[in-house]
């Protein structure tokens, strides 16, 4: 938590750089609202369980037109599923920060189609227990941790904003995400910020698609 704190406090010292000659600009602070939701929801068919996701957004207007700075943070605490002895459930817990430049493009006044791009940071911990099924001299067991799993990428999307009051705006968006981890020690299935990587991508690589719904409320 200490971390989330930490990131947020960016975002904060990053809206304070934007924030002179703002007056017409709008700003909105938000929330995601359904990142824990399927962990909770289905627990044996998701690829994470009992997860706590907690991503805050900033996002700002630019004096260019239809342009937006969007700047957010994340923490993740959970684990993910058993597939076999020797891809055991994974204990992760991590912090996250992005930033992207958006451009607005307009159909009619209260649906927006929003289009951006920035880099993400992550740093995450793990640690479990596997176990290798040995008919012969018995199972092999073992611990596995690390900590302080640094990752490094860029995220690109796509979504659409829906004004649902005066100060009210309900975002959803889809998105990618890839980068690069800087330790590959411990295979890793889920990592905070960038989300599931298929079986079958180079253990330092990160890929992984997802959406996300936010509410948020204009604070400008």
């Amino acid at each position: 938590m200490k971390k989330l704190f930490l990131l947020t406090a960016l975002i904060l010292v990053f809206s304070q750089a934007y924030s002179q000659d703002t007056l017409t600009r709008k700003g909105y602070i938000g929330l995601d609202v359904i990142n824990s939701l399927p962990s909770v929801i289905l627990p044996k068919q998701y690829y994470i369980r009992n997860t706590i996701i907690i991503e805050p957004y900033y996002l700002l207007d630019l004096p260019r037109p239809n342009r937006r700075l969007v700047l957010g943070t994340g923490f993740a605490h959970g684990s993910t599923h058993q597939h076999f002895g020797f891809d055991p459930s994974q204990h992760f817990k991590g912090a996250y920060f992005r930033a992207a430049h958006e451009i607005k493009k307009i159909r009619n006044p209260r649906k927006m189609l929003r289009i951006g791009y920035g880099p993400v940071f992550a740093i995450a911990g793990y640690q479990g227990k596997f176990r290798f099924d040995g008919p012969t001299f018995g199972d092999y067991e073992g611990d596995f941790k690390e900590t302080n799993n640094v990752a490094l990428g860029i995220e690109a999307y796509f979504g659409q904003d829906f004004k649902i009051g005066d100060n009210w705006l309900l975002r959803f968006t889809v998105r990618n995400v890839m980068g690069r981890r800087t330790n590959a020690d411990t295979y890793v299935q889920y990592f905070p910020g960038f989300g599931f990587t298929p079986n079958g991508f180079n253990n330092r690589f990160l890929y992984s698609g997802g959406l996300s719904l936010q509410i948020h409320y204009n604070v400008r």
